[in-house]
C-alpha cells in the first residue's frame, strides 16, 4: 500500500508542484500566517453501534485558514482526550485553530466511546473494544477527506498529506490508526474484536476506495497497548508527554480512570525508544519533573509553544528537512549544486573545496535514508525510483541547504 501510495505521491506532484512549492515558503506551517478561521460544522462522515448496542452517528468539523489561495493543503485529523468515557470534538477546537492558523486544515472528529455504567469501573476488555471502535471511526474519517477531495474537493485537501493527531485518549486512538496494521503481531482476542468491528479498516463507513493510511502523527500524552506494534514502514510522530503523568503512563504501565489503573499501556518513552530503534524519524518532547496529565496545553504560552513544536516537525515532512528552520541559504551553500537531477542512480555535489559537507539523504515521509560524509559522489541504485531529499550541512558553520532529487532509473 505504501508503494501505491508513493507512485501516486510522485504522479501528484508532477502536476502541483507550482501550488506545493509555492506553499512551502519556510513560514507556512510553522508560522502564524492567517488570522481568521473558517469552521464548517457538523459533517456526518460515519455511523456505528458502541459498545452497549446504542446507535451514534459520527461528526467532523473542519478548520481552514480564511483568504487561503493554496489548492491543496495538509490536513491534520485531531481526537479529544476524555478516557474513552468522556469529552467532545469541540474540545480540541483551539487546536484546529491553532493549525489552520499555520495553513494547514484541521478537522475535529467525534468517535464512540465507553456509554455503560462507570460504577464498577470499565474493564481492561471493555476498553480494548472501545479503542478499537475509535480506531473505525478515526479510519472513516480520513477516508472521509480523502473522499472530498477526490469528489466535491469543498476543502482542498492534498490526500497524500494527511496527519492524525489527538489529546490523551484521542492520541491513543490516533498512535493505533497510524501503525496498527494486519503484519503486526497481536493478540488472537483483540483479534477477534477487530474482526468483529469490520476489520483493520474498521465498518464506519463502507468508502473503502480510500486509502487510510497517514504520512505523520501528533502524539499529545498518548501511546499504544503494545508499542512492539511500531515497525519500520510505519510513519513519522512526535510526541510531547509528562515525565510523571499518572493518567496515560510515560514509559510502560496501566493507563487510569478515575485514578484506577485499567489498562497497560506503552507511553510516548516506549514508543519514542522503539521508533529510535528502528529508524523512524520520531521526536519526543517530556516536560520533565511534571506529573500533572497534558499540562503543556492548559494555557498560554504554553499551548502555542508546543503547538509550534508539533507544527515544525509535520512541515519538515511536507516541506523538506530544512524548511523548519529558516527560509535562507548561507551564501556559503548558494553556488553548491546536485547534477544530474533526475537522477539514473548517480548523483554528485558539485565542488567547492573550502566546505566541509555533510550529507543526508531523506524520504518523502521525512525519514532519514542514508549518511555520506565528506562523500560528494553518490550511489542511490538501492533506492526505488522516487522523490527524495538531499540536506546538505557546513561542517563549519552549520548553515543548511536541502535540494529536491527526482530518482528515475
Amino acid at each position: 500500500m505504501k508503494k501505491y501510495l508513493l507512485l501516486l505521491f510522485i504522479f501528484a506532484f508532477s502536476f502541483d508542484t507550482k501550488a506545493q512549492n509555492e506553499s512551502c515558503d519556510g513560514s507556512r506551517y510553522i508560522d502564524d500566517v492567517f488570522t481568521d478561521i473558517k469552521v464548517t460544522k457538523n459533517i456526518k462522515y460515519g455511523e456505528g453501534e458502541t459498545i452497549f448496542e446504542n446507535f451514534q452517528e459520527l461528526y467532523l468539523d473542519v478548520y481552514e485558514p480564511e483568504g487561503d489561495d493554496v489548492s491543496m493543503r495538509p490536513v491534520i485529523i485531531l481526537a479529544f482526550g476524555g478516557s474513552y468515557i468522556g469529552g467532545e470534538r469541540a474540545d480540541v477546537g483551539y487546536l484546529c485553530e491553532a493549525y489552520a492558523r499555520k495553513g494547514y486544515v484541521a478537522v475535529a472528529i467525534d468517535y464512540r466511546l465507553f456509554d455503560g455504567p462507570l460504577f464498577p469501573i470499565p474493564t481492561a476488555d471493555q476498553m480494548e473494544v472501545v479503542v478499537i471502535k475509535s480506531v473505525s471511526d478515526m479510519r472513516a474519517a480520513i477516508r472521509y477527506m480523502r473522499q472530498d477531495s477526490d469528489t466535491e474537493n469543498l476543502f482542498r485537501v492534498d490526500p497524500q498529506n494527511v496527519f492524525v493527531g489527538g489529546v490523551s485518549a484521542g492520541s491513543i486512538t490516533a498512535f493505533h490508526t497510524a501503525v496498527l496494521d494486519e503484519s503486526d503481531e497481536i493478540p488472537q482476542h483483540i483479534v477477534e474484536v477487530i474482526e468483529a468491528n469490520g476489520g483493520i479498516e474498521g465498518n464506519t463507513s463502507d468508502n473503502y476506495e480510500y486509502s487510510s493510511e497517514v504520512q505523520g502523527l501528533i502524539n499529545f500524552s498518548g501511546g499504544l497497548n503494545d508499542a512492539s506494534w511500531i515497525d519500520e514502514n510505519d510513519p513519522p510522530f512526535v510526541s510531547i508527554h509528562d515525565e510523571f503523568d499518572g493518567v496515560v503512563p510515560y514509559g510502560g504501565g496501566f493507563a487510569s480512570v478515575f485514578g484506577v489503573p485499567i489498562i497497560y499501556m506503552e507511553g510516548s518513552k516506549t514508543c519514542h525508544e522503539i521508533g529510535d530503534s528502528l529508524g523512524i524519524m520520531n521526536n519526543l518532547k517530556t516536560i520533565e519533573f511534571s506529573s500533572i496529565h497534558v499540562s503543556y496545553l492548559i494555557t498560554e504560552p504554553f499551548i502555542s509553544i508546543n503547538v509550534k513544536y508539533t507544527s515544525e516537525f509535520i512541515a519538515e515532512i511536507i516541506c523538506g528537512p530544512t524548511q523548519t528552520n529558516t527560509n535562507e541559504i548561507v551564501n556559503s551553500l548558494e553556488s553548491i549544486g546536485v547534477y544530474p537531477n533526475p537522477s539514473g542512480g548517480h548523483l554528485t555535489i558539485s565542488e567547492n573545496s573550502d566546505i566541509d559537507l555533510d550529507v543526508e539523504l531523506f524520504d518523502i515521509y521525512g525519514r532519514k535514508l542514508n549518511n555520506y560524509f565528506g562523500n560528494k559522489s553518490l550511489d542511490l541504485n538501492g533506492y526505488e525510483n522516487g522523490i527524495y531529499f538531499l540536506k546538505m550541512t557546513d561542517s563549519k558553520s552549520k548553515s543548511v541547504k536541502t535540494v529536491k532529487v527526482v530518482l528515475e532509473k
